[in-house]
């Protein structure tokens, strides 16, 4: 179960298992050798550079880096220049007992660009061992805030990612809103398939891509109306619409007014 998928479940549906904090300083050249665990790992790269080395792929991150390795990942590190770094090891359940994970492959989840998990971390490596009233409180407090801060950030991250990928037909559907055209038109200049250009802008955008020009255009005519100039005809006919009656419906499931009462309303 992928962490994203967790966004509205109950905290009584999840078990932290194991969350352990591990702070480190490297010289440069060192090199570590890590055998598969079931834990998820995370290696928040503090300053200087990493690089690892995994069976299918290397992978090189720099200063303020979240790394992903998920469970069961054999790796190899190496540091070649002097540095520091912070190693999360964590274990996650569902209700029925199935690992939660952030991702299926490794690889760098977002850039901490404002600094904020350095201090979060340290904060929670602090209270680790820490027994006086309630300290076991604030850990559990402190855990799944840094749970909470890594599951947006890598969702924000991947939502980036897929903005780029139709960021072209997106430009072209928000300039030529009043044509009509077929969605596969915007799809090929992404160069991706109708269906999955459908499935990444919905996830993008929350709606698809045909509900979305709808909004546009419905916009589009709320501004011309309230100008008072145009007739109904003329903005339905201006915003790629022109059967008046499905503009009308369309308009007044959009606004919960119809067009002619937003226009009587503006003289």
């Amino acid at each position: 179960m992928r962490m994203k998928d967790l966004a509205h479940t109950r905290f009584n549906q999840l078990s932290l298992l194991e969350l352990k904090i591990i702070p480190c300083t490297k010289p440069a050249n060192h090199q570590y050798i890590m055998q598969p665990a079931p834990v998820e790992r995370f290696v928040y790269i503090v300053k200087g550079k990493g690089c690892f080395k995994l069976r299918d792929k290397d992978l090189c991150a720099g200063e303020r880096d979240m790394v992903y390795l998920p469970g069961e990942t054999a790796y190899r590190s190496h540091w070649p220049v002097d540095s520091e770094f912070m190693v999360v090891d964590l274990l996650l359940h569902n209700a029925e007992g199935t690992p939660i994970r952030f991702g299926e492959t490794p690889g760098i989840l977002f850039c901490d660009t404002h600094g904020a998990y350095r201090g979060l971390l340290e904060e929670l490596e602090a209270k680790a061992d820490a027994s006086g009233p309630f300290d076991w409180l604030e850990r559990l407090s402190l855990s799944f805030k840094l749970l909470c801060e890594m599951a947006r950030d890598t969702n924000r991250s991947e939502l980036d990612t897929q903005n780029r990928k139709i960021k072209e037909g997106l430009l072209y559907l928000q300039n030529n809103f009043a044509e009509d055209f077929p969605i596969s038109r915007l799809a090929e200049m992404c160069c991706l398939s109708p269906g999955r250009f459908r499935r990444i802008f919905t996830q993008c955008l929350g709606m698809t891509p045909v509900e979305y020009r709808n909004k546009l255009r419905i916009q589009k005519a709320q501004t011309m109306l309230k100008t008072g100039v145009f007739t109904v005809g003329e903005v339905a006919e201006a915003v790629g619409i022109p059967d008046i009656k499905y503009f009308s419906k369309l308009f007044k499931r959009h606004m919960g007014i119809s067009p002619s009462a937003m226009k009587k309303n503006e003289q």
